[in-house]
């Protein structure tokens, strides 16, 4: 028997599970995923759970719903890997041996040394995040947001669309939103946030976080009730840095793969095709095969900016308004069709829709 083990339920992890499942067609090879979570979780949504008051559980997919048949989850922590013996020791002193790993384990916020970040920020990472932002938002008034990229931008629109009283803060240390696509949609997401009395800083750095204000570049002091830091994510760091050749194998390690933010943080198309490589690659392996390179073609992004109002980016053209929000709601809806049943993913995408336009 040959045991191939998945370390993460995101996009990448999802993916690589998906494809080993499909493609696997002997009893030889046992494929187990193992995650913290008992459910995968609709990450690209996490700022509406936080926003909008939107019920989480329509970001959740429970990993048997997906993974069904022939497939082994086990729910935990993993502490350690070790990579000679070919052991994964997770919480509750259990061990998992494997002959072939594939490592996504995703990333975590990071917070570049800044003083009072990890003591006072609110992360945007997780579920659990999502949830301990909507439930302080309650009794809030000022609110502060460190980071003008996609997470930041996105939290902030969908701010301004449901919750119009609070007074926003967004600090950005580039002088202009959402850097990665510049032009047009940074333009375009500075107007969305000034129409809804967003207070923009941009071009400085935060320097340091209190429990009670957050002081910028120049000494500058912002006093805030909730401070949500979106400001940027590191790579899972449990078999240190990651460097992988062009099949997504680890430096040094034939029988282990890597996938998604571990190789480096991205968006989930990208994640997503990592885990199908890595899962083509592993059973190329096994198979003494030739192995498949990584190959990604972008195709845009699609950036929502709050109430049914969205752009769509790629290179120098793009669009924005409802037709943009529509691609947003059906690239979401296709991704719920190769990862559940098709009346699975009707009764998701009805029953998220239906509950967003409560909140």
């Amino acid at each position: 028997m040959i045991n191939v083990v998945i370390l993460g339920g995101g996009f990448a992890g999802i993916r690589a599970g998906l494809t080993l499942k499909n493609k696997i067609k002997t009893e030889d090879i046992a494929v187990t995923l193992i995650d913290k979570n008992s459910s995968h979780i609709f990450t690209p949504s996490l700022y509406e759970v936080a926003a909008a008051e939107e019920s989480e559980k329509n970001v959740v997919i429970p990993y048997v719903s997906i993974l069904k048949g022939n497939f082994n989850f086990v729910q935990g922590v993993v502490e350690k890997i070790n990579v000679f013996k070919q052991k994964i020791l997770l919480d509750g002193n259990r061990q998992y041996a494997y002959d072939y790993l594939i490592y996504a384990l995703g990333s975590e916020s990071a917070s570049f040394g800044i003083e009072g970040i990890k003591e006072y920020g609110l992360p945007m990472k997780t579920l659990e995040d999502a949830i301990k932002i909507k439930e302080n938002l309650k009794n809030a008034k000022k609110i502060i947001i460190g980071g003008g990229g996609f997470s930041g931008t996105e939290f902030a629109c969908e701010l301004i669309t449901h919750k119009g009283h609070l007074d926003i803060t967004l600090i950005q240390g580039s002088s202009i939103l959402l850097k990665e696509l510049g032009g047009g949609v940074s333009l375009l997401a500075k107007k969305r946030l000034e129409e809804g009395n967003v207070h923009l800083i941009l071009g400085k750095h935060i320097k340091k976080v209190t429990k009670d204000y957050v002081v910028v570049e120049g000494g500058k002091e912002f006093v805030y009730d909730v401070f949500v830091w979106t400001g940027g994510v590191r790579s899972n760091n449990l078999l240190g840095k990651i460097e992988v050749d062009e099949f997504l194998r680890v430096f040094n390690y034939k029988n282990v793969f890597a996938a998604g933010d571990v190789v480096i943080p991205g968006v989930a198309p990208k994640a997503e095709k990592m885990g199908e490589i890595a899962a083509e690659n592993v059973l190329r392996s096994i198979q003494g095969e030739s192995l498949l390179p990584f190959r990604y073609r972008h195709m845009g992004y699609v950036v929502p900016l709050g109430s049914h109002f969205a752009t769509f980016a790629m290179g120098k053209y793009h669009i924005s308004g409802i037709f943009a929000y529509m691609l947003q709601q059906l690239i979401f809806f296709r991704y719920l069709l190769t990862i559940v049943s098709f009346f699975e993913a009707i009764r998701r995408f009805i029953r998220f829709e239906k509950n967003l336009k409560k909140a």
